[in-house]
């Protein structure tokens, strides 16, 4: 409080980037002088509102108490990173805890819920109306082989350099799930998946699923006692 920002920067010496400003990128500012009163004879003077046309961080909020008991202010951003719609949704999040706050002043913050009811409908129900019709009773492995028969030579995995075809996945999962029933597995037996990230992996769990078991993942680096 007692140094310009500036000064600050040049004593803690940080490293420079272009793309934002050194220490913080945020700044709030409570600004607490007291103005006092102006006062000449046959004259009144008040004090006009100050607007930025230009901002030293990212986002600043700046608050001060005003003369009649009421805290005014400004929410300045740069217009590189942030559009008013988003401001103007961080303002409504700082009001809604504020609100909050006046209300029970003894609740932490973190159970202070940021949405309103109208942006809670909005991201729960207006945005994530994701129900579509799907085929009951059937499993995914037939599901995927009625895909097979669609689109037989489309590329349906893809692994760093490697890639299969629907066949082709289609035709590895089909010869393991035959050596998986020959071995004796069949409707709800476990079968332990063991392998690297990869396309053997989706062959394996395919190839469980048609031969009728259930895919236990295990992951290579589990210590051997697990």
């Amino acid at each position: 409080q007692d140094l310009p920002f500036e000064q600050v920067v040049e004593i803690a010496q940080p490293p420079r980037r272009l793309d934002h400003t050194p220490l913080f990128q945020v700044l709030l500012a409570w600004q607490n002088h007291d103005e006092g009163t102006l006062a000449l004879p046959d004259l009144r003077v008040e004090p006009l509102p100050t607007t930025f046309n230009a901002v030293k961080f990212d986002l600043e909020l700046v608050l001060s108490e005003t003369t009649e008991g009421t805290v005014a202010g400004s929410l300045n951003y740069v217009m590189a990173l942030f559009d008013a719609a988003t401001v103007e949704r961080y303002r409504g999040y700082l009001l809604q805890v504020l609100r909050a706050i006046v209300a029970d002043a003894a609740q932490p913050i973190a159970r202070i819920d940021l949405l309103d009811d109208a942006e809670r409908t909005l991201l729960l129900q207006s945005w994530n109306q994701t129900d579509t019709p799907y085929p009951q009773g059937q499993c995914i492995h037939h599901l995927f082989e009625q895909q097979v028969l669609r689109t037989s030579d489309a590329v349906a995995l893809v692994f760093d350099n490697q890639s299969l075809t629907y066949a082709q996945l289609n035709a590895q999962a089909n010869q393991l799930a035959h050596y998986l029933m020959v071995q004796g597995i069949g409707p709800d037996d476990r079968v332990a998946l063991c392998v690297e990230r990869g396309t053997a992996l989706v062959v394996g769990l395919l190839a469980i699923l048609k031969a009728g078991g259930a895919y236990l993942p295990l992951d290579p680096v589990y210590a051997s006692e697990r």
